[in-house]
């Protein structure tokens, strides 16, 4: 082949990637991180209910707008909060709430809704951005500094001897 048959053939093969391949690279995995995430027909909640995704499962992203995403999973499209997603699964620690045999719906008040409750527990209304979004935690240091073991006897040592005495 000749070096400007070569260069015609690559430059060619650049420009079809560059136009269709971006949607795909560009959509991502996304995690289901509340015990069940609702997709929804529109990006509001007041909406049809398309299909329910359990937690852990694998939703494929197809965009975003505002607060939420529209993803496909098994063989539906929908819209989801991004409150009840996340970009790596969820963290192999368990609720208390989902380790109880008692019967919560005895006696109890109507219970809120999956996305309210994951909302309520980030401090976010639907209409207003979470204030965290300008501070990103660091989750896998995080989970790193918790697996850290300090003897009784080192703790009690560091507070005798103090900080920078």
């Amino acid at each position: 082949m000749t070096k400007n048959l070569w260069n015609l053939l690559n430059s060619t093969i650049s420009i079809f990637m560059l136009l269709f391949l971006p949607s795909a690279v560009l959509a991502g995995d996304l995690y289901v991180q509340s015990i069940k995430a609702r997709i929804l027909s529109s990006p509001s909640l007041g909406s049809r209910i398309v299909v329910e995704a359990n937690r852990g499962e694998v939703l494929k992203e197809l965009e975003k707008e505002g607060n939420w995403f529209k993803v496909s999973y098994k063989e539906s499209t929908g819209w989801v909060s991004r409150l009840l997603v996340g970009p790596k699964p969820p963290s192999g620690k368990v609720s208390v709430l989902e380790e109880t045999e008692e019967k919560l719906e005895k006696g109890s008040r109507r219970r809120a809704s999956a996305f309210a409750t994951a909302a309520a527990a980030r401090g976010l209304a639907e209409e207003r951005a979470r204030i965290s979004d300008q501070l990103k935690v660091d989750y896998d240091g995080l989970e790193w500094m918790e697996k850290i073991n300090i003897s009784d006897e080192k703790a009690a040592m560091f507070i005798i001897k103090g900080v920078g005495k």
